[in-house]
């Protein structure tokens, strides 16, 4: 449950609910065989504030159904997994009934001693008038995007590296997105219109050991973003290398990051270390970016993972830019993370988690900030069936100063049968 930070957006809070036995039930899972496990959710929402971008939303009830599948195969040297899901919704507001979000994961792994090869593909819809954050994509980047629309997002990614038990390791990358918006409108974080666009992502990278503790690497990436408002493609280049030193307790590294886009070069430099403490790891990273508007901006990221007997903490915190996002323009997002789960009794346990991001278009200065807290207590009805309970917080903040909130109490019951063979 500790990766519940990720969950809880509207119509995925019934998937994530059903999905969380599954940890537990896959360690028994032995390689050699399929493990199968059917999933099944009812979850009933009431919000004071369905429209959740405005202080005029109506109150709703929501009732959802929600299937899942999943299927694991394993072998000492490859694996294939395969998940289905959907909802089926019924809500009080207009349109508000049928099946939504539907979604479809497939990945397959294999490996040697000196090399491996990793495929995978996503895809994802949902109406983006059920939706209670900022949007994340299938690469799990945050992006904001609001509207009426349907908006179904499609990747497909390839990754196979060799060399790994020699000096010089190497590595080869490719990932194509597509998004596809119908039946509505969407517009973006600075409000300009959003269309049908397909990013190819394509990147090398190279790993060299120059002592037993030190490691130099480099890598090159190459973006081509196109939609349907702009007559030319947009590419972005971008070269990084930097250097690993492996401690006691961790690696201490740096790095020099140029992108050429097409706003224009941006310069980074980052610092990182990895601490393996007794109760969890530490990681920490701090660096700046030179932006062609003659701005310097602080970047960073701190994460742990906190593990006790009866309880977990997780937290993230990380700014970043970057121009792959929906616009293709150049975004400073900033993002925070905080979960808490604490066991209760064998049968029970509590969790509470903060999500929470920022974002500022570099070259508008349009702004928004959405942040949820969630409350959860779950109990272990059956060995198969559990029930939960919980309340959500939601608060919007968009430029310039328009802020709406929402409140969301919630009841659901699920059950997952897990099977191998």
């Amino acid at each position: 449950m500790c990766d519940a930070h990720a969950a809880l957006r509207g119509a995925g809070l019934a998937a994530w609910l059903t999905a969380l036995p599954l940890a537990g039930q896959a360690q028994a899972y032995k390689t050699g065989g399929i493990q199968l496990s059917f999933g099944n959710a009812v979850s009933f929402f009431a919000t004071d504030n369905e429209g959740p971008r405005t202080t005029d939303g109506t109150p709703n009830l929501t009732a959802l159904y929600t299937p899942t599948f999943n299927l694991l195969t394993e072998t000492p040297h490859s694996s294939l997994g395969l998940e289905a899901a959907g909802n089926l919704r019924y809500g009080t507001a207009s349109g508000n009934v049928g099946v939504t979000a539907p979604r479809l994961n497939g990945q397959y792994r294999t490996s040697s001693a000196n090399a491996g090869l990793e495929l995978a593909g996503q895809f994802r819809q949902r109406d983006l008038g059920e939706e209670k954050f900022a949007i994340r994509d299938t690469a799990d980047r945050t992006d904001f995007v609001n509207g009426t629309a349907t908006r179904q997002n499609t990747a497909l990614e390839a990754n196979v590296d060799w060399g790994r038990a020699s000096l010089a390791a190497f590595g080869l990358s490719a990932r194509l997105n597509q998004t596809t918006y119908y039946s509505g409108d969407a517009s973006g974080l600075n409000g300009s219109s959003l269309s049908d666009n397909k990013r190819l992502t394509l990147g090398a990278s190279t790993q060299l050991d120059l002592t037993q503790t030190l490691q130099l690497h480099g890598a090159l990436g190459y973006s081509q973003f196109e939609d349907e408002l702009s007559d030319d493609d947009s590419e972005t280049y971008t070269i990084s290398t930097g250097v690993t030193l492996d401690r006691p307790l961790g690696a201490l590294s740096t790095e020099v990051i140029v992108t050429d886009s097409a706003g224009g070069q941006r310069y980074g430099w980052t610092a990182g270390r990895t601490l393996e403490l007794p109760l969890g790891p530490v990681s920490a990273q701090l660096g700046a970016v030179a932006l062609p508007q003659d701005e310097t901006v602080v970047i960073g990221s701190l994460s742990t993972l906190r593990t006790f007997s009866a309880s977990a903490l997780n937290f993230e915190l990380s700014r970043d830019v970057s121009s792959l996002n929906e616009e293709n323009a150049e975004r400073l997002t900033t993002q925070v993370l905080l979960g808490y789960t604490r066991a209760l009794t064998r049968d029970t346990d509590f969790h509470i988690s903060l999500d929470a991001v920022h974002g500022r278009d570099i070259a508008t200065d349009a702004e928004s900030f959405d942040a949820t807290f969630d409350a959860i207590y779950s109990r272990a009805l059956t060995p198969d069936w559990t029930g939960d309970m919980g309340y959500s917080y939601r608060y919007l903040e968009d430029t310039p100063g328009k802020s709406a909130q929402a409140n969301t109490i919630y009841v659901s019951l699920r059950r997952r049968f897990v099977t191998s063979y």
